[in-house]
């Protein structure tokens, strides 16, 4: 996973500087007293939060990668990775953690992540349960495949930031009572993954307790603790 991470870095760097957050006990997360997920955050001023967790027990492992925009407005993006023994698991999630979402450049990024799904249609197709947060997601990418596919999966993962760097680059920076307003609505959703539940938010929640799980969400996988709006 560490090539993948510096990967991605990489491609944000281009257009952005990531300044590494502070954030304490939380690098280092115990769920079910043996799965340790690691987790480190950057902020980057004009746009907002990048939160990486990964977790590695020997054949099995886990990439968590968010964008998470507080300054323009722009979608939240997350992408998951998964290997289990030879099985490899991608999923791109864009919420629509929106003000304006009739804007052109939203839909022509949204156009973009959707023809991924044509673009690697050699891989296999994920089927997921309809879960609440479903009506959040403008646009999703969810792909499956073996060891031997392992490349494509990182294509995938270098497109979709790609495509989220060149259009967050050109998109304008937000009013001090919009950019409250998109807080608002990433804080909201955290409330309500929390309050709701979801498949990988349950674990956590089992493990740490519903305000420790919204103190890690809101101080790494969201990462709005670090905002000020």
């Amino acid at each position: 996973m560490t090539n993948l991470i510096e990967q991605g870095k990489e491609i944000i760097q281009k257009e952005y500087e990531l300044g590494q957050v502070d954030i304490g006990d939380f690098k280092k997360v115990m769920v079910y007293y043996i799965l340790p997920f690691y987790s480190e955050v950057y902020k980057i001023d004009t746009l907002g939060i990048v939160s990486i967790m990964t977790m590695n027990v020997g054949m099995m492992e886990m990439l968590t990668f968010n964008i998470n925009p507080y300054y323009k407005d722009l979608p939240q993006l997350t992408i998951e990775y998964m290997i289990t023994f030879n099985t490899r698991k991608f999923y791109v999630d864009i919420y629509d953690f929106m003000i304006n979402k009739e804007a052109e450049d939203y839909k022509d990024f949204i156009k973009k992540i959707e023809e991924l799904n044509t673009k690697y249609s050699d891989l296999d197709d994920i089927t997921s349960d309809e879960n609440w947060y479903d009506k959040y997601v403008a646009a999703n990418v969810k792909k499956s495949g073996s060891i031997l596919q392992d490349k494509k999966m990182m294509n995938i993962f270098s497109d979709v930031i790609s495509y989220y760097i060149e259009y967050a680059k050109n998109a304008n920076e937000l009013s001090q009572s919009d950019a409250k307003t998109k807080y608002d609505l990433t804080k909201d959703f955290c409330d309500k993954l929390v309050e709701n539940g979801g498949v990988a938010i349950n674990n956590f929640k089992k493990s740490l307790g519903d305000d420790k799980t919204k103190e890690f969400l809101g101080n790494v996988l969201y990462g709005y603790l670090h905002i000020e709006v």
